[in-house]
């Protein structure tokens, strides 16, 4: 599930999404959500885990609105095996677990030697997506890799997994994933780190040319601020004592 409420940023960016790409979609918990928000909207669901698309065919397979699909994607066509976690398969990742085991040590990961098929979504021939949502626990900037001609032609918005930490051995950076998009016109607007965690979280994406020029600065600034972690504690500290006083006045 995503940290970010998708109906704030729809109000807040007068969002407008008529299809949608969700990489990684475990058991589709997000697709009430879109539903709700956007009407009509088209939805295609990746989820590479067996018992997981199974899952997904069993509750949306008959909903004509809804592609699901069992493979993942990257940023080439291969193969790959994954270490899967004991959590439901969400902290499944294609890369080996590192930080993850000392910020989440009730998840245990065993090394499964299945090969889960990746494929490229450029070549996949899905156009006119508005939105991507991308939660592969690390793996993310490969996907990105993947989707460049998508990027250009058609996507507006982007929801994904950062990370401050390693949490996965390779995965990028948040700084990394703001420079790679930056490339083909996005600005990250909202970021929500795990209960303030700083370790990792969600980032909004969104084509610059959809936001005001004092939005763009503001983004700027404030991603500038939170990449000094002991500036984020302190702007998370001010805010929660800001939050309690509103409340108790209110």
């Amino acid at each position: 599930m995503s940290l970010l409420n998708l109906n704030h940023l729809k109000n807040k960016y007068s969002l407008e999404v008529a299809h949608i790409v969700h990489v990684g979609a475990h058991k589709g918990e997000e697709v009430k959500d879109y539903k709700k928000n956007f009407k009509d909207v088209r939805i295609a669901l990746f989820e590479p885990q067996k018992n997981l698309f199974k899952y997904l065919q069993t509750n949306f397979g008959s909903d004509k609105n809804i592609s699901l699909y069992n493979f993942a994607l990257g940023s080439t066509n291969d193969f790959s095996n994954m270490f899967m976690a004991d959590n439901e398969g969400q902290s499944s990742s294609f890369y080996k677990p590192l930080y993850h085991l000392t910020e989440h040590p009730e998840i245990k990961f065993t090394e499964d030697d299945t090969n889960f098929e990746i494929k490229v979504l450029d070549n996949l021939g899905i156009t006119n997506i508005d939105f991507l949502n991308i939660d592969t626990q690390g793996y993310e900037m490969e996907v990105l890799k993947g989707a460049v001609n998508t990027l250009i032609q058609d996507i507006k918005y982007i929801i994904l997994e950062i990370n401050k930490k390693e949490l996965y051995e390779g995965c990028p950076n948040v700084k990394d994933i703001d420079v790679f998009l930056k490339k083909y016109g996005f600005i990250r607007t909202d970021t929500h780190y795990w209960q303030d965690s700083y370790s990792w979280g969600d980032g909004f994406y969104i084509k610059k040319e959809l936001v005001s020029f004092n939005r763009y600065l503001y983004s700027i600034v404030k991603n500038f601020l939170y990449s000094f972690e002991f500036l984020y504690k302190l702007i998370i500290k001010t805010r929660n004592v800001f939050w309690r006083l509103t409340r108790k006045h209110s």
